[in-house]
């Protein structure tokens, strides 16, 4: 139906978007009436998968994330959000080349009624995918998911202004996190 057009036409959208850490998809379509976008794997794995209890070395998702915000934040000028990352929509290959798949898949939610609405939206989805970063880069440095919930999408909702539960860093975290680094991570999450 409409929708399933609607949903094709962003995704084709966002593919169209060239920058080296945003994942272009080899295919978009519908099976079953469900859409989906597939993506080459290369040698590549996605940070959920190399997410564990120890935690991810300081400098090493640092250097992950300063890529995943530089394809970001080109995406969001373009007038792209991601609007639902986890990180299992984050992969890393061997060499520790960041990219981002599903860029604008999970919809836009309500009525765009005009440029101005439209801007408004994708603005609001940037500032939601720089606290969806950060949520993401809590859970690889603590070694355990912020409000002990994996959803990205969730923890959002549990945080204000719809929910009451604020998300800070633990002190005590598998491996050391340098304070400049525990500063953007908190500040990402405020």
């Amino acid at each position: 139906g409409q929708a399933m057009q609607d949903w094709q036409q962003k995704a084709r959208r966002a593919a169209r978007l060239n920058h080296p850490h945003l994942a272009q998809p080899v295919e978009v379509g519908e099976f079953d009436r469900w859409p989906y976008a597939a993506y080459e794997r290369g040698t590549a794995v996605t940070w959920a998968e190399r997410f564990s209890r120890q935690g991810i070395p300081a400098a090493d998702l640092a250097a992950w994330v300063v890529q995943a915000a530089q394809g970001l934040a080109y995406a969001h000028e373009a007038g792209v959000a991601h609007r639902d990352l986890q990180p299992f929509m984050l992969s890393v290959d061997e060499g520790g080349q960041v990219k981002v798949l599903g860029l604008d898949l999970a919809g836009r939610g309500g009525e765009s009624h005009g440029a101005l609405d439209e801007l408004r939206a994708v603005r609001d989805a940037a500032v939601t995918d720089v606290l969806a970063l950060g949520l993401v880069m809590h859970q690889g440095l603590a070694g355990q998911a912020p409000l002990e919930q994996a959803d990205v999408g969730k923890v959002i909702a549990l945080m204000p202004p719809i929910g009451q539960d604020f998300v800070r860093l633990p002190w005590t975290v598998p491996r050391p996190i340098p304070d400049p680094l525990r500063a953007i991570v908190n500040r990402a999450t405020d």
